[in-house]
């Protein structure tokens, strides 16, 4: 849970330890970077690296404390997105999910914001962080610290802030208690409103090295060539190399029904009866939950970027490996320069609208209809 047992960033790391040798640490800072790289993990290690005495941890781990054990610090203060799920029905908060929250940073700390919501049973809402969250926030950090140093607050997915909040929190870091440090974690810049983002000291987390992370899947007891695709096929990102590794079976079925869709729609264009077929698998994805029909367009962005390398012949780029036998190479050639630009554009369009709550069948049979059209365009 500690800075020198972050795997990558090697430089970022160097950069931390040297501000919290020479006293000079920001009262707020950010990460950026995709989750899969580690900046939530890398916000809890600093904030800890913060907190608690050296003396004090080697004590507790001779003591075989849990990781969690950690989080239960009292001067650290996490904010986070949440929604109402079974057993939390109206106006959620933090503190609510604490306990799931120690979970699932210590278990999951590459997870991302799709993976927290099904966490806490709330994989068909989009989880936001009020403005009542954030004077909670101000209250607690306008109090006196538990152990009389420093206080700190981890806010992990600032797109979630809506306008209120943000302009409250804005008010906060702008005349910060004394001691307090505020650590915020973002997947993209343009997250952070201009006027936080100037009080921030900024650091972009770079990918992940492959060999670093096969090693770590390795350790993990993956087998060594299925470690070897999981980390030439994760950009990067140790949290996609580890969720490849440890979802097989969603994998596969992500396969199974994208190969469907592509089929019935090949087949479509001259027998306009498997249309029917086209309508029965779009029905089926709208019962999916939002979630995981966000996680399966991003396999199905991924599945076409791989035959578009293997269709301009850069095979060496390709690290596609089918779970059910499929044969990529045959679907290639279908994806070529006239079509390409428009597929990635579907895909991401139908992203951005699961996110916007769209109805899930009238928009996979859209979905599926448009994929028809393009999979059947000629290239000129």
């Amino acid at each position: 849970m500690f800075l020198s047992e972050i795997i990558g960033q090697d430089y970022l790391k160097g950069k931390l330890f040297s501000s919290l040798k020479k006293g000079q640490v920001p009262h707020s800072q950010c990460f950026i970077g995709p989750s899969g790289r580690g900046g939530l993990r890398l916000a809890v290690a600093f904030a800890l690296e913060l907190l608690w005495d050296s003396k004090r941890v080697e004590k507790h781990r001779r003591e075989e404390k849990r990781a969690s054990f950690f989080l239960e610090h009292p001067d650290i203060h996490f904010i986070f997105p949440v929604a109402a799920s079974a057993s939390i029905s109206s106006k959620p908060k933090c503190s609510e999910y604490l306990k799931q929250w120690r979970s699932f940073v210590s278990e999951t700390p590459y997870g991302s914001s799709n993976e927290w919501m099904l966490s806490i049973g709330s994989e068909n809402k989009q989880g936001n962080i009020s403005v009542n969250e954030i004077d909670l926030l101000f209250k607690s950090l306008h109090l006196k610290s538990f152990s009389g140093g420093a206080k700190v607050c981890v806010l992990w997915g600032v797109n979630k802030l809506n306008i209120q909040s943000s302009n409250k929190l804005l008010k906060l870091i702008e005349e910060p208690p004394a001691k307090t440090f505020f650590i915020f974690v973002a997947e993209n810049e343009f997250d952070l409103l201009p006027t936080i983002k100037s009080r921030c000291q900024i650091s972009t987390l770079k990918p992940i090295d492959t060999d670093e992370i096969k090693a770590f899947l390795i350790r993990s007891n993956c087998d060594e060539k299925l470690a070897e695709f999981y980390a030439s096929n994760a950009e990067g990102s140790l949290g996609k190399a580890i969720e490849s590794f440890q979802n097989i079976e969603q994998q596969r079925e992500f396969e199974t029904l994208f190969v469907q869709c592509l089929r019935s729609a090949f087949k479509a264009s001259g027998n306009k009866s498997v249309v029917i077929d086209l309508m029965s698998w779009a029905n089926k994805m709208g019962t999916l939950g939002r979630t995981v029909q966000k996680e399966f367009l991003l396999y199905c962005l991924n599945f076409i970027r791989q035959a578009l390398l293997l269709s301009y012949g850069a095979e060496g780029l390709v690290n596609f490996q089918s779970m059910t036998g499929f044969q990529i190479g045959k679907f290639a050639p279908f994806v070529h320069s006239c079509n390409a630009q428009e597929l990635i554009e579907l895909l991401e369009d139908t992203t951005y609208a699961v996110d916007r709550n769209a109805n899930g069948k009238i928009l996979f049979s859209d979905f599926a209809l448009k994929m028809t059209r393009l999979l059947n365009k000629k290239e000129l």
